[in-house]
């Protein structure tokens, strides 16, 4: 088996796993006691930023945007752009990474990948059939409502203070 820059190695094992690698720091994905990868997109337009309060999924009731898992042979851009259809029924056209976050919150262990997406002057409608959300809409970014989902407050927190990682 080939070697990555840096000399790191696959893990050896009988589970579907998925990597990503950020310069020569590599999380690994598999299904079990590990971290999964997670990717959001946020939506920014004039000082507010577009939120919808979760539903059914952990961090239940907290504020967010759309997001979700990285699939098996997917870029993070991909998945950004899947999610932000699914869910909001949105097409993202540039996307800029906003931050990457090590996670552990609502049970779970992530490696979260947030981006900043132009939706232009479309609007977010949560997919009803899907019923991931419940309340939406555009907010202050300087007083959001609360609670917001961990990976949201990182990016709120990004857009504001340029920080990008949050170990």
């Amino acid at each position: 088996m080939a070697s990555c820059a840096g000399g790191w190695q696959p893990p050896q094992s009988n589970t579907v796993g998925i990597a990503v690698r950020v310069g020569y720091n590599v999380a690994v994905s598999t299904h079990g006691n590990r971290p999964l990868v997670g990717v959001g997109v946020v939506f920014v337009r004039q000082g507010r930023v577009f939120l919808a309060q979760r539903q059914g999924s952990h961090g239940e009731a907290t504020w967010g945007s759309a997001g979700g898992h990285l699939e098996f042979g997917e870029t993070l851009e991909e998945c950004a752009r899947r999610e932000a259809m699914e869910e909001l029924g949105v097409t993202v056209g540039e996307l800029r990474a906003l931050c990457l976050s090590n996670i552990v919150a609502y049970g779970r262990h992530y490696v979260d990948v947030e981006f900043l997406g132009d939706i232009g002057q479309q609007q977010p409608l949560p997919a009803a059939a899907d019923g991931s959300f419940g309340e939406y809409g555009w907010f202050s970014l300087d007083e959001p409502p609360e609670p917001l989902f961990e990976p949201m407050r990182l990016a709120i927190a990004s857009l504001r203070s340029g920080q990008w990682y949050y170990p």
